[in-house]
């Protein structure tokens, strides 16, 4: 395993990380070449799900949305595979990879194991290649240029997104969202991101069915149909469609934990954890990301602090010093709505279009994205004007 003769943290100590998305990735970035580790994930790169939904209308795009772990870690540091187990008592973890059923040591654990949405928000989790990933997008693609009434099932920031994207490239297409309250993206954000979302959605001409829910969910064709079909809602509303996308419905996953920790986990599935995200009841575990308990909206940002937190108290407590407790920080969002809007919030302070666009819209942060991980970023495409 790589390790450093310099390092501030023992050689004896091996950390394991379950998951390689944003919160996985951050913290094995901060051990490298600082005590040994291994990090596992069933794909063999990291994906950008930030910038999913650009690469779901501009088939180029995907390709700038993954990294191979072999371009950030040696392979002594990264296992390709399935956990399928944790074994707490004797500190190993059970990974199903190709090689077959492998025991991994560790000292200390770090869980990251993320959620998942319905795609294309995020990729399946039995997609396992970057090619599959990049196949399945460009399909994507396909599928919207095909369509003519597309209806977006759920209004949060995935919803809203896909929605600006779509009309920002095929003006002469009928995009919908139909969602369940009648407060956009997220009840945590002000009404000020809440009316500019709406406002920047109408605006270009996306038709809002707000505080309604879709029925007959099972017989929605989940492809797009060559015929047009009928969504109807619970009020009676009626859209006609030929492609339906679902952004709705976010699940942990805790398939790696469910056995060994499930008297750790709350209803929604997450582990339980103290302000050191350590996991109730067990001793040098971690969990982090989308699949803890803290009370906070899980975003990618935030999963990236989350690591910090855990990876800073691990060298203070090996410096002997005091570990701090973790205290989840003010709001904050960017929301882009097609590539020249969207709303920006930072604690208190809400910023429109020009601030998004700045910040996220231009490329959805692809370039920070590579930069973030110690790659230098490609040049990444723009997108044809002259769709319609």
């Amino acid at each position: 395993m790589g390790s450093s003769s310099s390092s501030p943290l023992p050689n004896d100590m091996h950390v394991v990380i379950v998951g390689g998305g944003f919160a996985g990735v951050k913290a094995a970035l901060m051990l490298k070449d600082k005590c040994p580790f291994t990090l596992i994930d069933g794909r063999d790169g990291i994906h950008n799900c930030v910038a999913a939904l650009r690469a779901s209308v501009q088939p180029e795009f995907a390709e700038y949305t993954f990294i191979p772990y072999q371009k950030m870690f040696s392979m002594d540091n990264f296992k390709q595979g399935h956990v399928t187990g944790i074994d707490v008592e004797n500190k190993k973890v059970k990974v199903d990879c190709k090689e077959g059923e492998q025991d991994i040591e560790y000292t200390h654990l770090i869980i990251a194991t993320g959620s998942s949405v319905p795609y294309p928000g995020k990729l399946a989790l039995d997609v396992t290649t970057i090619e599959e990933g990049i196949a399945s997008y460009q399909h994507q693609c396909q599928e919207i240029r095909a369509a003519s009434n597309i209806v977006i099932i759920g209004g949060g920031a995935v919803g809203v997104e896909l929605a600006g994207e779509i009309k920002s490239d095929y003006k002469g297409k009928t995009v919908t969202i139909i969602h369940s309250t009648r407060t956009l993206v997220s009840p945590e954000f002000s009404d000020k991101v809440h009316k500019e979302v709406r406002k920047q959605l109408e605006r270009l001409g996306v038709v809002l069915v707000l505080g309604e829910r879709v029925t007959g969910l099972d017989e929605i064709p989940k492809q797009r149909s060559d015929q047009q079909f009928t969504v109807t809602t619970d009020k009676g509303t009626e859209i006609q469609a030929d492609l339906v996308i679902r952004c709705t419905g976010n699940k942990v996953n805790t398939t790696p934990f469910t056995e060994t920790l499930g008297d750790s986990m709350n209803k929604r599935g997450q582990l339980e954890v103290n302000e050191y995200f350590e996991v109730a009841g067990c001793q040098n575990i971690y969990a982090i990301g989308d699949c803890c308990n803290v009370e906070e909206t899980k975003m990618a940002v935030r999963a990236g602090w989350n690591a910090e937190h855990v990876i800073h108290n691990l060298f203070l407590e090996y410096q002997g010093k005091t570990r701090k407790p973790y205290v989840p920080r003010f709001p904050i969002i960017i929301v882009s709505v097609g590539r020249n809007g969207g709303v920006f919030q930072v604690g208190p302070v809400v910023l429109g279009a020009f601030a998004a666009k700045t910040v996220k819209s231009k490329d959805m942060f692809a370039a920070k994205f590579f930069k973030d991980r110690g790659i230098k970023a490609p040049k990444i495409p723009s997108y044809n004007k002259n769709k319609t």
